[in-house]
């Protein structure tokens, strides 16, 4: 039992760790809105782009995940919340 408190533990060290606490007035923020519909809630999804063998470093075609945010009522992404190509 008091392993299973340890690994509890250091999970939670490592979550903190990695999620650093920031003191931020929301009031001098911005609200992001969906240029499409107005909504101001979003959801993590993913781009695709497909890498060539001839430009990989292994030689091999490959996937490249893209993380961007969609609107979660319609689904639309946002230009500015898009890469630069």
């Amino acid at each position: 039992m008091n392993q299973e408190n340890e690994q509890e533990n250091q999970h939670v060290k490592q979550t903190k760790m990695q999620q650093p606490q920031l003191n931020i007035d929301l009031s001098q923020t911005t609200e992001e809105v969906c240029e499409s519909c107005g909504n101001t809630t979003f959801t993590q999804v993913y781009k695709m782009r497909k890498l060539s063998a001839l430009l990989s470093p292994s030689g091999q075609e490959s996937m490249i995940p893209i993380q961007v945010f969609a609107c979660a009522k319609c689904g639309y992404i946002n230009k500015g919340f898009l890469p630069q190509e």
